[in-house]
């Protein structure tokens, strides 16, 4: 079974007490570091890492939802980047050398058929044993 096909709620059973608490001081640390990104504009981010902190201490459950939340907002957005990601390298990459191959008109796979009834090349080539000896 792979495990990028199993469901986040499979990850998150399997978690031990000492790794969700890790991730409650992730986000705790997270949003502190944010804090200080932003100097104090926004107090809201350390007010939230206040709140997350303790209550995640005192009510083991809420620790547990905000994991669980956690985990999904990463899953949702670990999908989206995967096709963000590919379609800047479809629209970056590929495309402009496709376009480049287009203008430029080669045919270095011969698919196109030139003046001829076939795209069939005939190779006069004489086969020797040094032609097996390193196939690949």
């Amino acid at each position: 079974m792979q495990n990028a096909l199993l469901p986040i709620t499979y990850y998150f059973i399997k978690m031990s007490e000492s790794e969700k608490i890790k991730a409650q001081l992730v986000i705790v640390t997270g949003l502190v570091v944010l804090y200080f990104i932003f100097k104090s504009q926004y107090p809201y981010f350390l007010i939230a890492a206040a709140v997350i902190g303790v209550c995640s201490l005192a009510i083991p459950v809420f620790g547990d939802l905000v994991v669980k939340g956690w985990y999904k907002i990463a899953e949702v957005l670990g999908a989206i980047n995967g096709k963000i990601l590919l379609s800047l390298v479809f629209f970056v990459v590929l495309f402009p050398v496709a376009v480049i191959a287009k203008l430029t008109k080669k045919n270095p796979l011969h698919l196109k058929k030139e003046d001829t009834d076939s795209v069939f090349t005939e190779r006069n080539h004489k086969y020797s044993a040094k032609d097996l000896e390193q196939v690949w």
